[in-house]
């Protein structure tokens, strides 16, 4: 079958409706041989014709009737449609799928996640947890939140940047008083660490920095994917680790984590939602990221 002409639809619609294609080609700001052209291919195309024209008059015939109902019933399901999609754009509903790196979902549960699905009813958010750099469209997620510490390169994708986190070398006080505080490499690498271990083989791995000058690479006693599985291992006493000072900041203020230096040089991480792009963006995920921001501007 003939691919429909939407254009040859919608003008014949009008014709039918006024009964004049004068008036029609008025109403939709086109010239009235642009209307009876469009209509003679209409005819054409169907091999039958749809409107009776006289010098004074147009009218339908009776397969021109039939067709009449089928063509307003096709553009009102299409105006449905564009009806849904503003919709879309303008009040946040439907499902709304997230890539987020490990552990970050205890973080913003009660500062980000809580509030927005409260605020926002008719969304429902699905969350999946990994290190993994995931494709969003391939895996079909609508926004990724990724940390790195590398510069973004050139992608297609909008990268925007919602928070950096300071990382610190921390033990418990009962390995401080097991193998005392570390002051020399040396005394560093003689004692245990535990820390984070690659989920898959181009995943990013913590544990280097530099100290006195030197690079400092860790060779962890205990490892695991899981940076509260890491801190709990810490304070459990396991060895000393690489951490994220955000998530250790009130056990150093009560001194149950003990900083091991503030003159190591430990690289930020950068923490960016990751979305296809600015235009067209449905209402969810513009929400959403707009809760990301402010949640980063605290």
């Amino acid at each position: 079958m003939a691919n429909n002409d939407l254009n040859q639809i919608q003008i014949f619609s009008k014709v039918a409706q006024l009964q004049s294609f004068t008036k029609a080609a008025e109403l939709l700001g086109i010239e009235k041989s642009t209307v009876s052209s469009k209509i003679s291919q209409l005819e054409s195309r169907l091999g039958i014709r749809l409107l009776q024209r006289t010098t004074r008059s147009v009218s339908l015939t009776e397969s021109g009737e039939e067709y009449l109902n089928y063509c307003e019933q096709a553009l009102a399901a299409l105006q449905l449609g564009d009806d849904y999609i503003a919709q879309l754009s303008q009040i946040p509903t439907g499902s709304l799928r997230v890539s987020v790196p490990q552990n970050l979902v205890d973080v913003i549960l009660p500062t980000v996640i809580t509030p927005f699905l409260q605020k926002y009813p008719k969304v429902n958010l699905e969350m999946i947890q990994s290190n993994q750099h995931v494709d969003l469209i391939t895996d079909k997620f609508d926004i990724a939140i990724r940390s790195t510490t590398d510069e973004i390169e050139d992608s297609s994708l909008i990268y925007r940047k919602i928070r950096h986190s300071e990382w610190t070398l921390v033990a418990s006080s009962q390995h401080i008083c097991e193998y005392g505080l570390a002051t020399t490499i040396p005394e560093l690498l003689a004692q245990p660490s535990v820390g984070m271990v690659r989920e898959h083989s181009d995943g990013q791995l913590r544990n280097e920095f530099n100290w006195q000058n030197k690079k400092v690479v860790l060779k962890h006693r205990f490892g695991v994917n899981n940076m509260n599985a890491v801190i709990e291992s810490i304070r459990a006493g396991l060895g000393f680790g690489l951490v994220p000072r955000g998530m250790v900041a009130g056990e150093l203020s009560r001194k149950t984590l003990v900083e091991i230096s503030k003159g190591i040089n430990i690289k930020t991480t950068g923490l960016y939602v990751v979305y296809p792009s600015r235009s067209g963006q449905p209402a969810k995920a513009k929400a959403f990221v707009d809760a990301l921001v402010q949640w980063g501007s605290l």
